[in-house]
């Protein structure tokens, strides 16, 4: 078997969560968005993303998607409500006893799309 030395390419976790905040920071907007902390991101990503990912696998229509405490907060508190921010968008439902989005599978698959790509053109080229 041959080693090779880490790329830091454009894959892995950071790189689906990056495009996850993005694609929650244009629906949220950016203003409620700076008013979480980087703990509230990671909250998120790790309640919502990990779960969800294995979900990915085309054999779900929709998916649930966490929302912590802070993110609902940071919302209302700028006068919004969560439900009117998500509805419609993508197909997008906001759960309220669950505290969650439901959300088409093929919406966040496209958050991994670009890092499978990636990786497969890297294994490619070795």
């Amino acid at each position: 078997a041959e080693i090779h030395e880490p790329t830091g390419g454009a894959w892995g976790g950071t790189y689906v969560n990056d495009k996850v905040k993005k694609m929650i920071e244009g629906i949220i907007g950016v203003e409620i968005a700076k008013k979480l902390t980087t703990d509230d991101w990671l909250e998120f990503m790790r309640v919502s993303v990990q779960e969800t990912k294995e979900k990915m696998d085309g054999s779900v229509e929709k998916v649930p998607l966490n929302l912590p405490h802070t993110f609902i907060s940071a919302v209302e508190d700028a006068g919004g409500n969560v439900a009117h921010l998500f509805r419609g968008i993508h197909g997008m439902e906001y759960n309220k006893k669950k505290g969650c989005i439901i959300m088409e599978s093929h919406v966040l698959s496209k958050c991994f799309k670009d890092p499978l790509r990636c990786i497969t053109d890297h294994v490619v080229g070795l």
